[in-house]
């Protein structure tokens, strides 16, 4: 065997994994926003409200966790892929995938976005209100309400949106 061809093998393999950790980060973050909207989300209704509201906000907490340490990875790993992709991993480059890699780069940018308006913009503002609420509440406050609503607002946009970026990326790896 000879070098070129052992090179070949190590560039192929570290791609093989680096898009399974794209793919696992994918999944978490996605499947994340997806627990959280359909699972989480109405559970924590039929909670007394005092009890909801605090539990709802733990939930927030750990979901923002596991997203940020996802769309670390899918950083990582997209960069990783892009080089790949780049180094003769058998993608041919043109005018296709240049379109549909700004597309899919774009959408992720409008998704962090979305995220870091959830995390930095509403969370203070849920974080604080849930703490101001009594466990025996029996409403959800009116204020702290409105900013959930915004939050699962940016959570369903991104939930809508990152099919469509997984798409995208599969038509990269098609081409």
């Amino acid at each position: 065997m000879s070098a070129a061809w052992n090179r070949r093998m190590i560039i192929t393999s570290w791609y093989a994994l680096s898009l399974l950790l794209h793919l696992v980060a994918l999944a978490l973050w996605l499947g994340g926003m997806v627990f959280f909207l359909i699972v989480f989300g109405p559970a924590v209704h039929e909670l007394r409200p005092g009890i909801g509201v605090k539990t709802l906000n733990q939930g927030r907490n750990a979901f923002e966790a596991v997203s940020w340490a996802a769309i670390g990875l899918l950083v990582t790993t997209g960069m990783i892929n892009l080089a790949s992709a780049g180094d003769g991993a058998g993608m041919a480059q043109g005018r296709f995938y240049a379109i549909t890699l700004s597309v899919k780069l774009f959408l992720f940018f409008a998704m962090l976005v979305h995220h870091c308006l959830q995390v930095f913009k509403y969370a203070p503002q849920i974080a604080a209100l849930t703490a101001q609420t009594p466990t025996d509440a029996t409403v959800w406050p009116e204020p702290l309400r409105a900013h959930w609503q915004k939050w699962f607002m940016l959570l369903k946009l991104n939930a809508g949106l990152g099919p469509i970026v997984v798409l995208l990326g599969v038509a990269l790896v098609k081409n």
